[in-house]
C-alpha cells in the first residue's frame, strides 16, 4: 500500500498540490457523475436511422475513446482534465454531414480521424498555439455560442418541439398535444431546478427520471442491462479505409476542417479556463498565462478522437463538466485517471444505456446550449467591427446546421473589416490614435495600485489617454505592441508617486 501511494505521490506531485488520494478520487467521481451524462446523450445524437451506426456500439466507443483520451491526458500532462466527445461535434457529424451532405458514415468518421491525426501532427509541431494566435478571439467565442443555439435546435427536433412547416416558413412549432413533448419540457425545468441548487449528479438524476417516467407510459422496458461489450470490427474496418475521403477531398475538406477548428478551440479555451479555475496556469516572463504541459492535451485530444473514429464515434474534447471534480479539490492528473476507469466499468452497461429514450436526453441537449450562451456577454455588440463577423459565425451554425459555414463567413467577414475599419481607411488616420471608451478603474489613490479592467482599441498601435482616477488624478500610455484583438486587458501596477509619472502599465493581449 505504501509503495503504490508513493508511485502516485511521485507521479502526480500530490503533497506539492496540497491534495491526496481520497481527494482525487471523490473529483474524479464528481467529474464522471457530471460528464456521464454523454454515454446516454451522445449514442442518441450518433445512433439515429439516418447515419446506420448501432446504440450499442456508439456507446462502447464513447467509453473506450473518453476513458482513453482521460487517462491519458491525466498520466502525461498531470491535469485534472475529462475528455469525452464534443456533442456538438456529435451533431455535426450526424446531421451535418451523413444527413446533410449525404456523406456515408464512414466517410464522416474517416473525416474525423483525419481532423484528429492533424491535431496530434500540430500539437507536436507547436503549430497549434500559432493557429490559436491568428484566429480573432470574438470568432473563437461566437464558434462556442452558434454550438449552443445548433445544440438546441437540434434538440428541440428531436422531440418535434420544432417541426418543418414545409412551406415558405421553413420551421414551425410542433403538436403540443403530444405527452412527450411536454414530459421533455418538465425534465427541462427539473435540470435546471437541481443545476441551480449545485446538486451533483444532477444531469443523470434528471435524465434517470425522465427515462423510467417514459418506460412506464410506453411499457418498454430494458431486455438486457448487462453484457460483455460487442465486438466493434466492422466499425474499425470501414472507419479506417481512408481512399474516399483522401480521393475526394473537395467533398471532406470542409468536414476536417470544421473538426480540426472547433476541436482546437474548444480544447484550448476550456483547458485554459479550466487551469486558472485550478489555478494550475502560470506566467512567462512577459507576463502571458500559458497551461503547463499543454501539448499533451492536444495530443490526447487528437489520438482519442482518431480512436474513436475506429469505434464509430464523434472527435474527442476537454469537457467544461471537469469543473466540477476542481471544485471539489481535483488537482491533478489523478483525477482524470479516476475518470476514465470509471468510463471503463460503464462498458458493462451499453444495453441499459443504449435504451435511454430520446424525450430524457434532449432536455440535456437544450440545457447544454443555453448554458454555451453566456460566452454573448463577452462580444462587444456596439463595436460593429467586432459584432457582425461574431453575429454571422454564430447565426449561420444553426441556420445553415453547418459549424463550418459559420467560421467560414465570420473569419472571411473579419479579414474585410480589418482591411476597410483598419486598413485603407485607416491610412489616413494617425496609428497612434486615442482611445476615448469609458475605463473602469478600480480604488486608485495616490500611490496605490492602478487596476484598468478593460480597454477597446483598434488592431495595431494606439494610445489611452484620459484615465480618471478618484476623478481628478489623470494619466496617459501608450501600447507598442500589435494589437490583433480589439481588446486588451491591463495588469495591476504599483505606483510609488504620483499617477503621471514615468511607469506604464503593461498589457496582456487576446
Amino acid at each position: 500500500m505504501k509503495s503504490l501511494h508513493g508511485y502516485l505521490e511521485k507521479t502526480f506531485h500530490l503533497t506539492e498540490r496540497r491534495t491526496d488520494v481520497w481527494q482525487e478520487l471523490r473529483a474524479g467521481t464528481s467529474t464522471f457523475l457530471t460528464m456521464a451524462y454523454i454515454l446516454l446523450v451522445n449514442p442518441q445524437v450518433l445512433g439515429t436511422p439516418h447515419t446506420g451506426l448501432e446504440l450499442t456500439d456508439v456507446v462502447v466507443g464513447t467509453a473506450v475513446a473518453s476513458a482513453f483520451g482521460s487517462i491519458l491526458v491525466g498520466y502525461c500532462a498531470n491535469l485534472p482534465f475529462g475528455l469525452a466527445p464534443g456533442l456538438g461535434l456529435s451533431a455535426y457529424l450526424s446531421y451535418g454531414l451523413v444527413k446533410g451532405k449525404g456523406i456515408p458514415w464512414e466517410g464522416a468518421l474517416a473525416t474525423s480521424f483525419l481532423a484528429g491525426a492533424i491535431m496530434v501532427f500540430l500539437a507536436i509541431t507547436n503549430l497549434s498555439d500559432i493557429a490559436m494566435a491568428w484566429i480573432p478571439r470574438t470568432i473563437k467565442i461566437a464558434t462556442v455560442i452558434g454550438m449552443g443555439l445548433l445544440l438546441t435546435f437540434i434538440g428541440m427536433q428531436s422531440i418535434e418541439l420544432v417541426v418543418s412547416s414545409g412551406d415558405d416558413s421553413l420551421v414551425m412549432l410542433g403538436p403540443l398535444d403530444r405527452f412527450e413533448i411536454w414530459l421533455s419540457l418538465a425534465g427541462l425545468l427539473l435540470l435546471a431546478t437541481l443545476s441551480h441548487h449545485r446538486v451533483k449528479g444532477a444531469v443523470v438524476l434528471g435524465i434517470f427520471i425522465v427515462t423510467v417516467i417514459m418506460w412506464i407510459a410506453s411499457d418498454n422496458w430494458p431486455h438486457t442491462i448487462v453484457e460483455w461489450p460487442s465486438e466493434s470490427a466492422p466499425i474499425w474496418k470501414k472507419a479506417t479505409h481512408l481512399s474516399m475521403v483522401l480521393k475526394h477531398l473537395s467533398k471532406y475538406g470542409s468536414g476536417i476542417c470544421a473538426f480540426l477548428l472547433v476541436g482546437v478551440f474548444d480544447v484550448s479555451g476550456v483547458m485554459f479556463g479550466l487551469a486558472v479555475l485550478a489555478n494550475l496556469h502560470k506566467e512567462d516572463h512577459n507576463g502571458v498565462a500559458h497551461v503547463p504541459n499543454s501539448k499533451w492535451v492536444f495530443i490526447a485530444a487528437g489520438l482519442s478522437t482518431m480512436l474513436a473514429a475506429c469505434l464509430g464515434c464523434s472527435p474527442i474534447i476537454v469537457h467544461i463538466e471537469s469543473a466540477a471534480g476542481i471544485k471539489e479539490g481535483g488537482r491533478t492528473g489523478l483525477t482524470a485517471v479516476v475518470v476514465g476507469l470509471w468510463f471503463f466499468i460503464s462498458l458493462f452497461f451499453a444495453p441499459l444505456l443504449g435504451s435511454i429514450p430520446q424525450e430524457a436526453t434532449a432536455p440535456v441537449v437544450i440545457l447544454i446550449g443555453a448554458s454555451m450562451m453566456g460566452q454573448a456577454a463577452e462580444i462587444d455588440w456596439k463595436e460593429m467591427r467586432v459584432a457582425v463577423p461574431a453575429f454571422l459565425t454564430l447565426s449561420l451554425m444553426p441556420f445553415t446546421f453547418s459549424i463550418p459555414n459559420g467560421i467560414f463567413f465570420g473569419i472571411v467577414s473579419n479579414i474585410v473589416l480589418s482591411i476597410t475599419c483598419d486598413g485603407c481607411f485607416g491610412l489616413c488616420k494617425n496609428r497612434e490614435e486615442q482611445i476615448h471608451d469609458d475605463i473602469s478603474v478600480i480604488s486608485t489613490p495616490t500611490g496605490g495600485p492602478l487596476h484598468i479592467q478593460h480597454v477597446h482599441a483598434p488592431e495595431g498601435y494606439g494610445t489611452v489617454d484620459k484615465v480618471q482616477c478618484n476623478g481628478d488624478m489623470q494619466r496617459s500610455f501608450s501600447y507598442d505592441s500589435f494589437v490583433r484583438s480589439p481588446t486588451l486587458l491591463l495588469r495591476r501596477e504599483e505606483y510609488a508617486g504620483d499617477l503621471s509619472g514615468a511607469a506604464t502599465p503593461s498589457a496582456h493581449y487576446f
